[in-house]
């Protein structure tokens, strides 16, 4: 008897199958089986190559495919990956159950979810935003929203083919070492990878200064006695800034504020304040904008 040629998932064919994936992750979402049906649609090519004259062996390998799927599209595709290396095996004549099959998909995707999660939108979103908001701030250049569209869709698909690659050319070996602590370690240093940049972005965005100063007159000539600005920044530079960052990501993290909300008690907080400054300044018979001759002062606007 001659002995059966295995027969590989072609090139093309992975291409076809990745293809898929991006455009249609999310496709047919549902509560009950999350992006299930989006995963069958991406091993159809496959799955007709294998049991296309097989009705059995299709609606078998439909139902094992149908069943609760959900990991962060871009970085979970390597469950993808392994799964289509899987079902080749499968097809080929590998003792491979069900059960097996699902517990890998069901092992992989939630470790491949939180290093997406950690790494997509806390650390390469704010890098990319931040340097495209550099390059566009204070002369409106369309340059910057360019940079950031152009620069996100090349790495996310460089990374989610490479991840999809990897899952299939390594398999059962991709879930060893994910076992082994490596989704850990990736995960825990992109969120300190992310907090510094949010940190970065923060210091050289948030801009809040005080005009509060002193003004002595000294010969006739009113000059600069005591800068609280100045005495800030010998303390600790951006102080401010750092303060207004931690108010509001206070309220938005654990008060569960909106950014309308956050914006609101922004100006609210700043009005009141000026408002105040405005009034004591007044009543106390305090100059507020400018220095008059012959007299010393505090500016406070």
């Amino acid at each position: 008897m001659a002995e059966q040629t295995y027969n590989k998932v072609t090139l093309p064919e992975l291409r076809r199958m990745w293809w898929i994936w991006i455009f249609f992750n999310l496709s047919a979402f549902s509560m009950e089986r999350m992006q299930s049906m989006a995963f069958v649609y991406m091993m159809a090519p496959i799955l007709r190559k294998y049991y296309g004259k097989d009705p059995e062996g299709m609606k078998d390998a439909l139902k094992r495919h149908m069943v609760f799927f959900n990991t962060e599209p871009q970085t979970g595709v390597i469950a993808n990956g392994v799964a289509t290396a899987l079902e080749e095996q499968k097809a080929n004549g590998a003792e491979i159950d069900d059960d097996a099959i699902n517990a890998v998909k069901a092992g992989i995707m939630g470790p491949m979810a939180g290093i997406g999660d950690a790494m997509i939108p806390g650390t390469l979103i704010p890098i990319l935003l931040g340097i495209g908001i550099g390059i566009s701030a204070g002369n409106g250049s369309p340059i910057g929203p360019i940079f950031y569209a152009v620069s996100y869709l090349v790495i996310i698909l460089l990374l989610s083919y490479w991840l999809f690659t990897f899952g299939y050319r390594y398999g059962m070996e991709t879930m060893a070492e994910l076992a082994a602590g490596a989704f850990h370690r990736v995960t825990t240093s992109l969120s300190v990878l992310g907090l510094v940049v949010a940190g970065a972005i923060g210091s050289s965005l948030v801009a809040l200064t005080t005009p509060i100063a002193y003004y002595q007159t000294v010969a006739g000539k009113s000059t600069l006695a005591m800068s609280v600005q100045q005495n800030l920044n010998n303390i600790y530079p951006t102080m401010l800034g750092l303060f207004l960052t931690l108010f509001l990501w206070n309220g938005m993290r654990r008060r569960g504020w909106t950014i309308n909300r956050a914006l609101g008690m922004l100006f609210l907080i700043l009005g009141i304040g000026n408002l105040l400054l405005y009034m004591i300044g007044y009543y106390a018979n305090i100059p507020l904008l400018v220095c008059p001759a012959n007299t010393s002062c505090i500016r406070i606007f």
